[in-house]
């Protein structure tokens, strides 16, 4: 495995948690997509902490994860 620096990783995560929470945006939620509902709550907990990171900005972290991926 090819080592990557923090700045990469951060990167990359915030495209794949990104992409995740955009193909679950079409989960409806109801009692048998509970855990779908579980997913999104997990990416987007995991992008609101990657945002306090001081670059996330400008590296594709540049909007509110609440209004762009709401929960309810």
């Amino acid at each position: 495995m090819h080592k990557k620096n923090a700045n990469n990783v951060l990167t990359e995560l915030i495209s794949l948690l990104t992409t995740y929470l955009t193909e679950l945006s079409s989960v409806q939620d109801a009692p048998d997509t509970q855990f779908a509902y579980g997913e999104k709550t997990a990416y987007a907990e995991c992008l609101e902490f990657i945002a306090s990171w001081q670059h996330a900005e400008e590296n594709g972290l540049g909007f509110d994860v609440e209004n762009r991926f709401p929960l309810t």
